[in-house]
């Protein structure tokens, strides 16, 4: 299995030491990608749009944004980790994600996002773990992402080795459940919200479509990606 991990921080503290228990339970058998933010993405996207118009490779940080594109779509799991930073994932994870935003359903999404897994760790001394995993899944889901697990902890702790060795081992449980679906090696079906999201998203490219042609302006480059997949004529971005 082909796993990509994007790393909230460049720093190894709880978040990481989750995200390495999660790596052990899963095993070694796994080919392993690693990026940390901000180091391998270290900009903003500045809402140019080129990506919505011409693909991520005619974003102006696609020195950036392609390698990370490249590596999530040949994986087939992919490994968000932040901790959380004032009640939400960290700002260098969001800037990331934000790069991505013509991948969504309502723009141009990737078939194989239908058939990933996907895994948020996040953690906190306290609270707030909740919309920083939803600031993740955001994206996720509109990506078309199949399946999605979250395990997000309040730790109480600053540092792992003041974390309590029950805590660690109820983390350790959790990601065995997981790691026992991920390692069936089955071919992963969409959950309802995404197939739900997808007829959505099918309806108002057609909805668009009869706009622009009705005001006499050419096919939105999401309409022919549509179209050129077939999906709008029956064609679904998964088997069922």
């Amino acid at each position: 299995m082909k796993i990509t991990i994007i790393n909230g921080t460049e720093q190894k503290g709880c978040t990481f030491a989750m995200k390495e228990l999660f790596l052990s339970v899963m095993g070694k058998s796994h080919e392993v990608t690693e990026h940390y933010l901000p180091r391998d993405c270290p900009v903003f996207c500045i809402g140019c749009k080129a990506c919505f118009f011409g693909g991520i490779s005619n974003c102006p940080h696609s020195q950036y944004t392609a390698p990370i594109w490249e590596t999530i779509i040949s994986a087939d799991l992919l490994v968000f980790a932040s901790p959380t930073y004032v009640f939400h994932a960290t700002g260098q994870m969001k800037a990331m994600l934000d790069h991505f935003g013509t991948k969504w359903m309502a723009h141009s999404p990737e078939k194989p996002m239908f058939g990933k897994s996907a895994v948020i760790i996040t953690n906190a001394i306290g609270q707030g773990m909740s919309k920083t995993a939803n600031d993740i899944k955001d994206s996720l889901d509109f990506w078309g992402i199949a399946r999605i697990y979250v395990v997000k902890e309040a730790l109480y702790q600053a540092k792992w080795g003041l974390v309590p060795e029950k805590k660690k081992m109820a983390i350790k449980s959790k990601y065995n459940h997981i790691a026992v679906k991920l390692n069936r090696k089955k071919r992963v079906r969409p959950r309802l919200k995404i197939k739900v999201l997808f007829q959505i998203m099918k309806m108002a490219q057609i909805m668009i479509d009869k706009s622009e042609r009705k005001a006499g302006r050419d096919r939105t480059k999401d309409y022919l990606h549509w179209k050129e997949n077939g999906w709008l004529d029956g064609k679904k971005p998964w088997r069922e």
